[in-house]
């Protein structure tokens, strides 16, 4: 994939995106240049234009949803990239999942706090 391939498909919506690092292994992270997925500040949008207009045509910016960073990649670098979201992407909802440990928080937190706020149903007197 070229550089401009690259751009269209990450401001399409989040993908997985495979590469080298520097240590020639093998990474992936969840990046996107879709300004939806972009935070609101504005200093952060202008990298997601800055990655077109960069002074070296071998590096691309990218916004890490995961970390919620922005991370610099050389385009050669970049493996593989599968569309996750957005028009034309597949269903990939299973990649879309979150992690096991995040939805462990999620459900320990709902449940402490259901039985916090349980009404429990009045019981005659004498009832067990």
């Amino acid at each position: 994939m070229n550089k401009q391939e690259i751009i269209t498909t990450l401001q399409s919506g989040i993908s997985e995106i495979t590469y080298t690092d520097e240590h020639s292994i093998e990474q992936s992270i969840m990046g996107t240049m879709a300004h939806q997925h972009l935070p609101s500040d504005g200093n952060m949008a202008q990298n997601a234009n800055s990655s077109q207009h960069h002074s070296s045509k071998n590096i691309i910016e990218v916004f890490n949803v995961n970390s919620e960073q922005w991370e610099t990649f050389m385009v050669d670098s970049i493996v593989d990239i599968e569309q996750l979201t957005g028009e034309g992407a597949p269903n990939n909802e299973k990649k879309l999942q979150a992690g096991t440990e995040y939805m462990e928080g999620i459900l320990e937190l709902t449940a402490s706090e259901e039985l916090d706020s349980m009404e429990y149903p009045a019981t005659e007197e004498g009832e067990v």
